[in-house]
């Protein structure tokens, strides 16, 4: 079953940085968070105390809460495409909504009409929980397309600027609250054909880190990403900016076109650098390392 997406379907909107003052120290409200904070602190078995600013902070991000964020995209996306039809809702994020306990894929499912849709969240992978909701999404579909006829998905990405306690390593990615959604569309094999002009995805894959960035480029070759016809077509490897100075350095990558995104967006990052490179017949390939892993997700523009 092929997945893919109109790259003018990747919507995406950087929000203002939360520069609001703090208030009192001793908010009933702000306390209530405070305490949250503090026990999901021992429930991980940490004796950190919830300090002020930051909490203060995201407690003063509510008007940038996920659901907030992407309805503002969704009103945009129906503007251009139906999507009171959607078989699938998935939100993925890389840090916390600004409102506790809220079903955004439940409010956005009823924003869209689409009462008949399943609605999932995958947090806690990071960068690259989208990459890992893309081979769900196309497992679900497949799953339920034993009628022939194409499905429909709609991949959200939603992060704050702000959460719940100080961590310099999101500190150093100098974060906004941003927000992305792709429409997706399936088409069974020996139904209607891709679009001409829409980008596909091909495959997803986790493997181990290489040793040294010199064991990159020959990883590559052990990984089924592309056909032989496609492996034909130009590539441009999409990926951070550590990495893309790595693969600079290495003699085997002078020939392929290397970009990186905006470490600021989070999760939404990828894409918007994906939807400002797509055009026709060109292979894409994001890299991301991601502790003692390295994450790929292919994708082909054909025209």
């Amino acid at each position: 079953m092929s997945l893919e997406f109109s790259a003018s379907n990747i919507l995406w909107h950087e929000f203002e940085k939360n520069n609001v003052p703090s208030p009192a120290a001793d908010s009933e409200q702000l306390d209530k968070v405070k305490s949250f904070v503090n026990a999901f602190f021992q429930s991980h078995s940490r004796i950190n105390e919830a300090p002020l600013r930051p909490v203060s902070r995201w407690y003063n991000a509510d008007n940038l809460t996920f659901t907030a964020m992407l309805k503002k995209l969704v009103t945009q996306l129906e503007e251009q495409a139906l999507v009171n039809d959607l078989d699938l809702v998935v939100l993925t994020h890389w840090t916390p909504d600004a409102e506790i306990g809220a079903s955004v894929t439940n409010a956005i499912i009823y924003e869209t009409g689409s009462h008949n849709a399943f609605g999932i969240a995958i947090s806690d992978h990071g960068l690259s929980s989208a990459f890992v909701a893309l081979q769900i999404i196309e497992d679900y579909l497949e799953d339920i397309g034993g009628d022939g006829r194409s499905r429909k998905a709609l991949l959200m990405m939603a992060d704050q600027d702000a959460i719940l306690y100080d961590s310099p390593y999101l500190a150093s990615f100098r974060p906004s609250a941003s927000c992305c959604l792709l429409l997706l569309q399936s088409f069974a094999p020996a139904g209607v054909r891709s679009v001409p002009g829409n980008i596909i995805f091909k495959n997803y894959q986790k493997t181990t880190l290489p040793l040294s960035g010199a064991g990159i480029y020959p990883l590559l070759s052990t990984l089924d990403m592309f056909s032989d016809t496609e492996n034909k077509l130009p590539l441009i490897i999409l990926t951070t900016m550590q990495l893309s100075s790595v693969l600079r350095r290495d003699e085997n990558f002078p020939s392929i076109q290397i970009e990186t995104w905006d470490d600021a967006l989070l999760s939404s990052a990828p894409w918007v650098l994906l939807k400002k490179l797509a055009r026709n017949n060109t292979r894409f390939l994001f890299i991301v390392p991601e502790g003692k892993n390295m994450i790929f997700a292919s994708f082909v523009m054909e025209g």
